[in-house]
């Protein structure tokens, strides 16, 4: 029954949805997919833009278009341009990699940390003890807090570096 709830949600995603998808492997082997890297390692897959035509349009006739500025700014980029995009975006996705890894494992930690300490709170039968195991649990609640804070402000910060590095050397 999951299996064909599964299908139903892949088949009712849009075709042309995109977004940066890495493979990572977790500690017990397992695959997992993620909008974030893993690790620092972390590489993102290749998706398909868009799914194959079956046939193309059937061409109609029109009379013949003359050029004008609307139509030259649609062209695609230069080539020069494009390259300095994939750059930036490949500068975005190592310091995306390189802070979230270290960022997600110490979360992982902390996660880890917060179990054990709640199945002791399960078995604490002193008061004063179940309140310092809470009061534990809360403090690392706020480094979790902490954590993620810092890391969407460093993954900001490397982000605007990228963009000025690679767009201002566009002329």
């Amino acid at each position: 029954m999951p299996a064909i709830v599964l299908l139903t949600l892949l088949f009712l995603l849009p075709a042309s949805a995109s977004a940066q998808v890495y493979k990572c492997k977790g500690k017990s082997g397992e695959t997992a997919y993620s909008e974030h890297p893993c690790d620092a390692s972390a590489q993102p897959m290749k998706l398909r833009d868009e799914r194959p035509a079956a046939s193309p349009p059937p061409m109609m006739e029109s009379a013949p278009q003359e050029s004008s500025p609307l139509h030259e700014s649609d062209a695609a980029p230069a080539p020069a341009a494009a390259l300095d995009r994939s750059a930036e975006r490949e500068c975005i996705a190592n310091a995306t990699a390189s802070i979230y890894g270290p960022s997600n494992d110490r979360v992982a930690t902390y996660q880890q940390q917060m179990t054990m300490l709640n199945e002791q709170f399960g078995n604490a039968t002193d008061a004063q003890r179940s309140d310092a195991l809470q009061a534990r649990m809360a403090n690392l609640r706020r480094a979790i807090s902490r954590e993620h804070a810092y890391a969407h402000e460093q993954v900001n910060a490397a982000r605007r570096r990228c963009v000025e590095q690679y767009r201002a050397a566009t002329p």
